[in-house]
Order: structure tokens, then sequence, then C-alpha cells
């Protein structure tokens, strides 16, 4: 499904995430704590629109909810966790079924390092983080401001309306992971074009 202009899209990807109260209630939560510069991003969000036009329940196949924010005043692991904590309790407390996990972007090179044994750019901010996710339907986070929803795309909507499955590549990213998500995607939904590593 194609649309004219990016404000069209935007709109449209409003109108549907909207439609998930879970989704949106976990995001009003998630603005109450003031994390900086924060995003509910990747698959809650393509997946709610993938399930919107599948007819299907708009958490349908939804893991997880990915919260990031961008904090390079404190980088423990425990930031971390106080704040998984806190909206672990709150979308329990709503009976959700929901796994959550939160990151703090400005940490992530040093996870990257630990975990994977490779070495990346520390990043500037949310965004800068966002822009290097492994695929294009990946790379997208809604967040509040002025009490409006802001979406940041930096590739667009268009391969999400077309499920369209990208590759991102950066040093960050390998064929193996990129496949690994696609195949994951492959096993969920129905229709997707994989364009290859």
């Amino acid at each position: 499904m194609q649309y004219n202009s990016l404000d069209e899209q935007n709109n449209i990807v409003i109108s549907i995430l909207k439609e998930n109260k879970e989704l949106m209630s976990i995001l009003d939560y998630v603005e109450q704590l003031n994390l900086p510069n924060f995003y509910i991003a990747a698959g809650s969000i393509f997946q709610t629109i993938w399930n919107y036009y599948d007819n299907k329940s708009l958490n349908y196949g939804i893991k997880d909810i990915d919260i990031i924010y961008f904090d390079k005043n404190d980088l423990s692991v425990e930031k971390d966790i106080q704040y998984f904590e806190k909206i672990k309790d709150y979308s329990d407390s709503k009976g959700f079924n929901y796994e959550i996990d939160v990151s703090n972007e400005a940490r992530m090179h040093l996870w990257k390092k630990e975990k994977n044994n490779v070495d990346i750019e520390p990043y500037l901010n949310s965004e800068d983080a966002i822009d290097k996710w492994i695929a294009t339907i990946h790379a997208i986070g809604i967040t509040k401001e002025n009490n409006n929803i802001k979406i940041y795309a930096p590739y667009g909507l268009s391969d999400i309306f077309s499920r369209t499955i990208r590759p991102i590549k950066h040093n960050g990213n390998s064929k193996e992971l990129y496949d690994k998500k696609a195949n994951s995607w492959k096993e969920r939904f129905n229709n997707l074009t994989i364009v290859e590593w």
C-alpha cells in the first residue's frame, strides 16, 4: 500500500498507532518519567501497522516494547534497570502482556563492545542510534512533544507500507543479524519482500 506524501503517511501511521490502546498507555507513562530523548521504537511500531492491515489484533506477534533514551551523563546499567522496573510494574499493573526492554543509547557502544566485541562510534543521540538499526522498517520511533505523537523515521515509511525488508549497512550490523531478523519476521507476517544483504 502506497501513499502520496510523507505527511499523509505520518497521519495514517499515527491514527493506526492511536488504536493500539496498550501501546499508547505505555507511551503516556514513559512520557511522565521524563526520560531524555526517548522513543518507543522498532517492532511494536511497524508490527502494529501490519497487524492493522491484516485485520489481526494490533498486538499480534509483538514480543516486546523497545524503549530507548539518551543520557550521556549517566551510563550506568542501574539507571536502565530503574526505568525498566518502573515501566514493567506499570505494564503489569495494567495487565499488558509485554516484555519491556529499556536501553540508554549513549551506552550502546560499550554494550556492543562487551557483548559482541564490535567497535562502533558512540551515538550522538537517540535519532543517530535509530539511523543505524538493522533494517529500514526497524528504524522507526515514536515520542511525544507537547502532547502530540511525533514519528522519527529516517528512511521514510514506504518500506513499512509495502512490507519491504531492506538492510541498513554499517559496521555495527551484519548479514547474520539481518538474516535472523528477516527470517523471524517472515515466520510471523505474510507478503514480505526481503532485499538480500
